[in-house]
């Protein structure tokens, strides 16, 4: 398959792109998707919940270094708007091909194998160019030599301390989180305040600390109002009085949810007196 950069350079990718496609049946419309490429190849098995998992196609989740969200390119009308969204947020943009609309494993499979090919040709990019740490440095040194009237390679300059790989597994929640439904973001906080519950109550810090760590990322998804911090604060502490906090928190968000103001603010009143008391 061959991608055709309308925005970007094909021999530096930025490393995500909106890939779009034509249909000859649609020609006022395109189908567009997402490319996201991970600088570090990430398990996601470890962070997707089993509902979400099954909704992921064939995605390699457990050596996961690319994927296009949605799986199945979606319809958009206007390229001009596309080229302005690829403009404003600094995404490469890439035509894939023609694709029929009707065949929707077709389109999945044709936007896998675009993914591949540019992921393909960022880690190329990579390959030719070396790490940005090493460019910047590289420049930094022919630099000074220029400036001190001597040749870079009389007084090299010191190599760069390696920095410190990124954790992207965070990078990869706040991706899922946003395509979540309001209800699944609060099964998935459900589901992570009992994975912190087990490390308070077995005394594993290093588990509670990365738990609350996805669920600060998960807060930032949903509602302030929901009090998500105020609910990781009392989760954090096994106390009885701080249990039975965290239950009326997690049960008002729900309430909130689903709309019942009333009963979100009956519960809102016992987690203030229980708050207030000694």
């Amino acid at each position: 398959m061959d991608l055709t950069f309308d925005r970007g350079n094909p021999e530096n990718p930025r490393g995500h792109a909106l890939l779009y496609f034509r249909v000859d049946t649609e020609p006022d419309m395109l189908y567009v998707t997402y490319v996201v490429t991970l600088p570090v190849k990430s398990d996601l098995t470890k962070y997707v919940p089993p509902f979400l998992a099954s909704h992921l196609g064939s995605l390699p989740l457990s050596e996961l270094s690319a994927f296009a969200m949605p799986p199945v390119p979606e319809a958009v009308g206007s390229f001009a708007e596309l080229d302005r969204l690829s403009e404003l947020r600094g995404d490469d943009l890439v035509y894939g091909g023609n694709m029929f609309s009707f065949d929707l494993p077709r389109m999945m499979e044709t936007a896998t194998e675009a993914v591949q090919v540019y992921s393909g040709m960022c880690s190329d990019a990579l390959t030719m160019t070396g790490t940005p740490a090493e460019g910047a440095a590289a420049a930094l040194a022919e630099e000074l030599g220029e400036l001190q009237g001597t040749a870079p390679s009389a007084a090299p300059a010191p190599a760069p301390e390696p920095a410190e790989e990124p954790d992207d597994s965070y990078n990869v929640n706040e991706v899922l989180f946003s395509f979540m439904s309001e209800s699944d973001k609060l099964t998935e906080l459900s589901r992570l305040l009992g994975r912190l519950r087990f490390a308070v109550d077995g005394s594993d810090e290093t588990m509670a600390n990365e738990v609350a760590e996805e669920i600060t990322v998960l807060a930032r998804h949903l509602p302030e109002e929901f009090q998500v911090k105020d609910l990781l604060d009392v989760a954090r502490d096994n106390s009885e009085k701080n249990s039975q906090l965290a239950k009326l928190y997690i049960d008002r968000c729900f309430r909130l949810s689903a709309g019942d103001a009333s009963a979100a603010k009956a519960l809102g009143d016992q987690i203030f007196l229980l708050l207030t008391q000694d």
